[in-house]
């Protein structure tokens, strides 16, 4: 029997600008979500501190002693803290699903979530959402970051045909600059590990049910490369743990992207607008083949419940000061020799 009004919770491991861990706090409450975790990479982030005064969240900084909780040292790999945090939240929420997904991920869904949860079988273990990735309108000038259309990825396995989508089509997996997989709620209380995108068996040999929810139902908005320098940060990141043996493989579309980056780092924006701006052809070809979404969705009303004495800053212009204070070593990769 499937369960009535289920709860459910976010995960992620965050270091990000305070804005958006902000905004990703704010929606998933407004949505209905009864915890959020956010897993502090920095432990001495000072966004960290702004979330005191809202119950539903749970703030942990990734600091020395949580990982000797954990039994583990600090890992190297970004990779493998994300998954240890967000196994560490499962075996500590108190709710009946959850979601493990990134601060530039909001869960966007047409009904309540409860109620898309709830049409779950009991055996389900995982419900997954399908990926929506942020585009650009032509000439728009986008007054925060959360805004733009979506793609949905293309969904023949094999790409037939798809050179009408241009010659970057090779910089993209399934049309996508990021992750086609989407990510995964997991029922709690069973022997699961969560992971990046899926969850998996606890015990090996165990069978593991999935029902996939309907993309006219809850999808999961992936606003992936934020600007233009931010997107070329994140590749400049993967790139630069490459070099030091500190990284996981990347997907090799990721590769792709980032040895194209590396190699003309001047431009960096161009390369951006080839991947993430939607011209009149593309939304042509994506709306044909029900691969375009438009959703209403706005934090702003949110985000004032949530913070309501906070003056919230997600300009691109913002975020883009965030990124060269916090992040300017990492930049710096794109022009060294």
């Amino acid at each position: 029997m499937a369960e009535r009004n289920p709860t459910w919770a976010v995960v992620a491991t965050v270091d990000e600008p305070a804005a958006l861990v902000q905004a990703f706090v704010a929606w998933h409450l407004h949505l209905g979500a009864a915890e959020v975790w956010l897993y502090f990479d920095r432990p001495d982030d000072p966004a960290a501190d702004l979330f005191g005064h809202l119950p539903q969240v749970h703030v942990i900084r990734c600091d020395a002693p949580h990982w000797l909780r954990l039994g583990k040292s600090r890992p190297r790999r970004h990779e493998v803290r994300q998954v240890g945090n967000a196994r560490d939240a499962y075996a500590r929420c108190t709710v009946d699903w959850l979601l493990h997904c990134d601060a530039d991920e909001f869960v966007w869904s047409n009904v309540p979530m409860a109620e898309v949860l709830s049409g779950c079988a009991a055996a389900t273990d995982s419900l997954i959402l399908p990926v929506a990735e942020r585009m650009h309108l032509p000439g728009s000038a986008d007054h925060s970051v959360l805004e733009g259309v979506f793609r949905r990825p293309y969904p023949e396995a094999h790409n037939k045909g798809l050179r009408i989508f241009g010659p970057d089509y090779d910089l993209t997996y399934r049309g996508l600059t990021g992750h086609a997989q989407g990510k995964a709620f997991a029922r709690t209380g069973r022997p699961l590990h969560l992971s990046i995108h899926r969850p998996r068996p606890a015990r090996a040999g165990q069978v593991l049910q999935f029902a996939r929810a309907s993309s006219e139902v809850s999808e999961l908005l992936h606003f992936e490369g934020l600007t233009p320098a931010y997107w070329s940060y994140k590749l400049a990141r993967m790139a630069h743990a490459l070099a030091k043996h500190d990284g996981m493989p990347p997907s090799a579309h990721r590769r792709r992207q980032a040895d194209v980056l590396l190699a003309e780092p001047q431009s960096a924006a161009d390369l951006y607008a080839r991947l993430k701006v939607a011209d009149e052809r593309m939304q042509a070809l994506l709306q044909r083949r029900d691969l375009w979404s438009a959703p209403a969705f706005d934090p702003t009303g949110a985000l004032s419940s949530a913070f309501p004495d906070a003056a919230i800053d997600l300009s691109p212009s913002a975020i883009d000061r965030w990124l060269h204070q916090e992040k300017g070593s990492i930049l710096a990769f794109l022009r060294a020799p």
